[in-house]
């Protein structure tokens, strides 16, 4: 335990507590903060550092644990060594106070709210992209992800395995989903995101293995409710500012996403330490601040592309604050250059595929180049009205907040009331702002922006910066979501700007409206502020942002219990003994079920052999070629399938069951366009076949449907059992495969059965085709009993004759129980198949 501390002190707190103490750039002044603050800024600028060496050491395929700890320990140490007693702070010291208390309790809030963290490490979805991205760095110390597996499958087979355009000039293929193949000679792979998240993973995995690669996202997000503290300071005051990281820390969306791996949480902590620098920097002329700023903002684009916006909404801040003649210092703007062109140079060759569609909507390298002088010749067009014509620029400065509350005022009533989804105009986009009004309810909505108005028309120039940049990146957001409208999802375009900036205008507009309270006396003779004051100016606004909050609070309580695919890393520890280091898992197809998603953590966190089918039924051939190969190569090859259906179309392929498991997972629901209302499950039938060519074709004419049939059906729902029978339901188009039919064969057996259909739904009717040829027309009542279909003669002869399976296809009308009697099931059933069998 002592270690750890050690260690956690050494990556989060030492080096920046020594660099912040450096006897340069008027350390007076920030001897002068906040003791409090003087600490956050020690965290922030050892994060930093931190991120920035993960990020290079990596980068470099260089990166372990135990190399970052060096590094950090020799760079700590040399400023040691070199400053010694000089690091202490001299003069003027500010101490601790009763202001401490508010960071404290945000700490404590968020530690208490954010953990237990996820068990997000399956794919197929961001969260798990994220994970595993970071595992990869702390297992593999690079970047780039060596994939020798699919490297070693032969050229002429890759096709199996790999989907995408595997000729594009930016990826040639996905290996998994989120995962792109760069080089598939070499078995280079890179994750779909930046770095910057995943850097962080592989130092909480370095610190707990997978239980503090988890807990990466909680710390994070409990440093971003630090700092929205000290950057709402500025503008609206420690109570104030206290009360809006108190908001935000207490809202679903934080709460639901400080526990789910995500990089917003990280992009929000830096984003406004990064928009309080720069504040510190330009408006406070504070030396020290200006290369902090620069390298946060720098980090940005290692985090998400969207940083872009940030990086507008501060150059828009310094161009009001050229009107005031302030200028942004160089030492701002050469760590922020620097780290642009590296991360230029970074997503332009290794994470092309992840800029590609943004690189489009800015017009490439013009439009941002467009851009960026639009911005250079704004700002050089404020400093010569502020030196040419300060009679103009003072009244710029008078009207440009008034303007921009106008707008945003009018903009807000459109967007609430008026704007509808007509033509293009996506229904999430054109409700963007209702939906948002359910994270902090109607009421909380309308007071953020008369508290918008208010700080706008009193505030607006003690902190420009802030007040740009959250209006533009709000504006942006509920203009066009661009994500799957699916809630909690689409919460977190909120999650990283808009949701705080929205707690720090509820916060600062409340208790701006009560800031001119006089009950009689302001203070008592002894000068502490009078019982009056303290109700009207602390108490009473305290309660109205209470009253403002208390429905959006509410929300957290569902899912304060609920933890995220909880039981999931053990399910996946139990299964792995059974796979060794010399074995292949084929893992079936994405289209066919979503087992793929255990594949990921399967290859990149218990590094064992695995590759994913391309598709539910791969090419016969190719597939028997690929077994004789990976027979040679490999002590056991595997087939791992979940309820979905795989069919090989081989007749010389043996699969023999060797594992069996099936768990329950509670996962919250994702409803599109509705906010989500409780816990569901997501379910997992393993079964894991062993794989093997046979001399003889492989006899099968006689299917248990929902036993050991996962590759004899295609297109079906997962495995149900009643008692002592196993089925499936078919679904509009479902298939089974059959094997080693001879040209006597008279009939097929198939019992059926069409389930509780209600009366409102059409009688259940089957069309049955073997091989493409119709067989029978049946209509299947509700008790389930055995049909029979005769096979005509010709259509068995030319069955028997062929070399592949043949193919059973089951056409049927379907209902969806959600439409017809309610509740969640969205799957469209036809009949319930329990067994088919040749006679």
């Amino acid at each position: 335990m002592l270690a750890d501390l050690l260690e956690l002190s050494l990556i989060a707190y030492l080096p920046g507590a020594v660099i912040f103490r450096m006897p340069m750039a008027d350390r007076a002044r920030r001897a002068s903060l906040a003791a409090e603050e003087r600490a956050f800024w020690a965290v922030v600028v050892s994060l930093a550092l931190t991120t920035l060496l993960v990020l290079a050491l990596a980068g470099l395929g260089l990166y372990t644990w135990n190399r970052l700890l060096v590094a950090h320990g020799v760079l700590t140490g040399a400023m040691l060594a070199i400053f010694r007693a000089r690091l202490r702070f001299s003069g003027r010291v500010s101490r601790p106070g009763w202001s401490a208390l508010a960071p404290i309790g945000l700490v404590a809030l968020g530690s208490a709210l954010y953990f237990p963290s996820s068990e997000y490490v399956m794919g197929g979805k961001d969260p798990g992209t994220y994970m595993n991205e970071g595992i990869q760095i702390a297992q593999r110390g690079s970047l780039r992800i060596p994939d020798p597996t699919i490297a070693e499958v032969p050229p002429d087979l890759r096709e199996l395995f790999l989907i995408g355009e595997l000729e594009s000039d930016l990826y040639q293929g996905t290996r998994f989903m989120g995962f792109f193949v760069m080089d598939r000679d070499a078995g280079v792979v890179m994750g779909q995101f930046p770095h910057a998240f995943p850097s962080w993973i592989a130092v909480g995995y370095g610190l707990d293995g997978l239980s503090g690669a988890r807990r990466a996202v909680g710390f994070w997000a409990v440093l971003g409710l630090l700092a929205v503290y000290f950057c709402a300071m500025r503008l609206v005051g420690p109570v104030a500012a206290g009360a809006a990281a108190g908001l935000l820390a207490l809202n679903v969306a934080t709460v639901w996403f400080a526990r789910y791996p995500n990089s917003e949480m990280m992009q929000q902590a830096l984003a406004f330490a990064g928009l309080l620098a720069l504040g510190r920097s330009v408006i406070d002329e504070d030396p020290f601040f200006a290369p902090a700023a620069g390298t946060l903002f720098g980090l940005m684009l290692f985090i998400r592309i969207d940083a872009i916006l940030l990086f507008v909404g501060a150059a828009a801040g310094l161009v009001l604050v050229a009107l005031q003649g302030r200028a942004p210092r160089w030492t701002l703007l050469a760590p922020f250059l620097i780290l642009f062109g590296v991360a230029g140079r970074y997503l332009t060759a290794w994470m092309a595929p992840y800029i590609d569609i943004t690189m489009a909507q800015l017009r490439g390298y013009p439009g941002i180049a467009g851009g960026a002088a639009a911005m250079v010749c704004s700002w050089w067009m404020a400093r010569r009205l502020y030196s040419r014509a300060p009679l103009v620029a003072r009244g710029l400065q008078t009207w440009i907040p008034r303007v921009l509350v106008g707008g945003v005022v009018l903009l807000a009533a459109y967007a609430y009331f008026f704007r509808e989804p007509v033509g293009r105009l996506a229904l999430h986009d054109a409700y963007a702002l209702r939906f948002y009004s359910w994270y902090v309810g109607p009421a909380g909505l309308l007071a953020a922006v008369l508290g918008f108005a208010l700080m706008g028309w009193r505030r607006f120039w003690r902190d420009p910066f802030l007040m740009a940049t959250g209006a533009l990146v709000a504006f942006v957001v509920f203009y066009k979501i661009r994500i799957v409208p699916e809630h909690f999802w689409q919460a977190r375009r909120f999650v990283p700007i808009v949701l705080p900036f929205t707690c720090i205008m509820i916060a600062g507009g409340v208790f701006g409206a009560f800031e001119a309270w006089r009950p009689g006396r302001h203070s008592t003779p002894a000068g502490r502020p009078a019982i009056g004051a303290v109700f009207g100016r602390v108490l009473l606004p305290c309660l109205v942002v209470a009253a403002v909050a208390w429905p959006a609070v509410q929300r957290i309580r569902p899912i304060l219990p609920h933890v995220e695919y909880a039981g999931l890393i053990p399910e996946i520890e139990r299964f792995v003994p059974n796979l060794g280091n010399d074995d292949l898992v084929v893992v079936e197809s994405r289209n066919a079920s979503d087992v793929h998603v255990l594949a990921t953590p399967l290859a990149y966190i218990y590094d064992r052999h695995v590759l994913v089918l391309a598709s539910p039924r791969p090419d016969p051939g190719a597939f028997e070629r690929f077994l004789h190969w990976a027979g040679a190569k490999y002590e056991r090859v595997f087939l791992l399938v979940s309820d979905g259906g795989t069919d090989l179309g081989s007749a010389h392929i043996e699969a023999r069951p060797m594992f069996e498991r099936r768990f329950v997972l509670p996962e919250y629901e994702s409803s599109r366009n509705a906010y989500p209302t409780g816990v569901r499950t997501k379910a997992f039938n393993l079964t894991l076949y062993a794989l093997s060519l046979s001399p003889e074709p492989v006899s099968v004419r006689d299917v248990d449907v929902g036993g050991y049939d996962d590759l004899r059906v295609l297109r079906m729902h997962g495995k149900e059992q009643r008692g002592e029978t196993t089925f499936r339901w078919t679904g509009p188009y479902s298939y089974v495969t059959l094997q080693g039919l001879r040209p006597n064969d008279k009939s097929l057996a198939l019992w059926m059965s069409a389930g509780r259909r209600p009366s409102q739904v059409p009688v259940a009717r089957v069309r049955v085709l073997l091989n493409d040829q119709p067989l029978a027309q049946l209509d299947v009542s509700g008790e389930l009993r055995r049909y029979d279909v005769a096979i005509p003669p010709e259509v068995a002869a030319a069955a028997a004759a062929r070399q592949t399976p043949s193919t059973l296809r089951f056409e049927c009308n379907t209902w969806v129980p959600g439409d017809v009697v309610g509740g969640p099931d969205r799957r469209a059933l036809g009949v319930i198949l329990d067994r088919v069998k040749v006679e």
